[in-house]
């Protein structure tokens, strides 16, 4: 019996113990039986360098199903409420991309391209050998004539609008190099300037470019045209 006594008071202090422990985990807001990593944690994080609203389309593939992210632009902000096994995949992308800004090169170049009018066709390119290869493989131009090019070299987060040749204006506003090696060139648009008549807009986009690599753009009236205005683009780093 004495036996008995004991093993009865030993489940009751066990089952005491149960009980208070649940009591501390729901007064501190966890409730009984969630795992700890469901739990949403708030997490602000300020940008020193870059902008906090072109981080945010980073952030919203990583988040949980219950997570959440807000901009506070008054004070370049982000304030995320996720688990602690999501923020520790977004904190790391939000210091990777929050580098200083650096210098990059952009490479533009406006191309006429046409098909030969005579047979056989007398094909000519201004263009390197190999960027004319692989356009001819693509596309149904014999000739390439160069009209205008420039080499800029701004800054991430950077605005730009600069004239091109006789004919020509582009402006964008650069952003930033993200770990993918790609880089957003927002409003992108290029026109023509006229001497004694209104500018006409050729084209206004967004575009994704990756380091090291060209992105060709042809405008046309049509599949079928015998002759396209092309835009080149070529994007590089520009430190040394």
């Amino acid at each position: 019996m004495l036996s008995s006594s004991r093993d009865s008071a030993r489940l009751l202090a066990v089952l005491m113990l149960l009980l208070l422990a649940g009591g501390a985990a729901e007064s501190q807001g966890i409730p009984r039986g969630e795992r700890l990593e469901e739990v949403l944690v708030l997490h602000a994080y300020t940008l020193k360098h870059q902008r906090a609203s072109d981080a945010v389309p980073l952030i919203h593939p990583l988040l949980s199903e219950h997570g959440t992210v807000e901009l506070q632009p008054g004070d370049n902000t982000l304030v995320i409420r996720d688990s602690a096994g999501a923020l520790s995949r977004i904190l790391p992308v939000l210091r990777s991309f929050d580098h200083a800004p650096r210098a990059l090169r952009v490479e533009i170049m406006i191309v006429r391209a046409s098909r030969s009018a005579v047979s056989p066709p007398m094909n000519h390119s201004d263009l390197p050998e190999d960027l004319t290869r692989k356009l001819r493989k693509i596309l149904l131009y014999d000739n390439y004539d160069l009209e205008a090019q420039a080499l800029l070299q701004p800054i991430e987060g950077e605005s730009v609008t600069y004239e091109i040749g006789e004919g020509y204006q582009v402006a964008f506003r650069l952003g930033t190099v993200l770990p993918d090696r790609r880089v957003r060139l927002a409003d992108f648009e290029i026109g023509r300037r006229f001497p004694r008549r209104q500018a006409q807009e050729l084209l206004h986009t967004n575009l994704n470019l990756w380091l090291d690599q060209t992105m060709s753009l042809g405008l046309a009236k049509s599949e079928g045209s015998r002759e396209a205005l092309m835009v080149v683009l070529t994007l590089k780093d520009g430190r040394p």
